[in-house]
């Protein structure tokens, strides 16, 4: 089988992507644990939607609120999806300031900076 090359399903570009899509992580603040996943880019869009356009030309307030949609679970309860201000307010509020800076710190080390065009291109290879 000399020049045949076997590729496992798992160590193809696009499954590397989903897999990383996938990544649990949890961090510690304020006294709880808390489980991080990259939110879809639905969740991005509905977050804007439901702040509103005031909200979403606010960078600096984006980009405090973005990282509180990784937050899935908090002392392995399933947060849901936030979908009213209210809600988004009240797990903030839960999170308190060092579960917000766990949250913000671990998107960071866990998660880097999204780069849509790099998946774009692994998915191609």
């Amino acid at each position: 089988m000399d020049g045949l090359k076997v590729t496992m399903i798992d160590d193809t570009p696009s499954a590397q992507v989903v897999k990383t899509a996938n990544a649990e992580h949890v961090v510690v603040g304020g006294g709880h644990s808390i489980t991080l996943r990259k939110p879809g880019v639905l969740a991005q869009f509905k977050v804007v939607e439901m702040l509103g356009a005031n909200a979403a030309v606010n960078s600096v307030f984006m980009g405090m609120v973005f990282p509180i949609l990784y937050v899935t679970a908090i002392d392995g309860e399933p947060v849901p999806r936030c979908t009213t201000r209210n809600e988004l307010d009240a797990l903030i509020q839960r999170l308190d300031e060092d579960g917000v800076a766990a949250v913000m710190n671990g998107v960071q080390e866990h998660f880097g900076n999204p780069d849509p065009e790099k998946d774009a291109a692994a998915v191609k290879n």
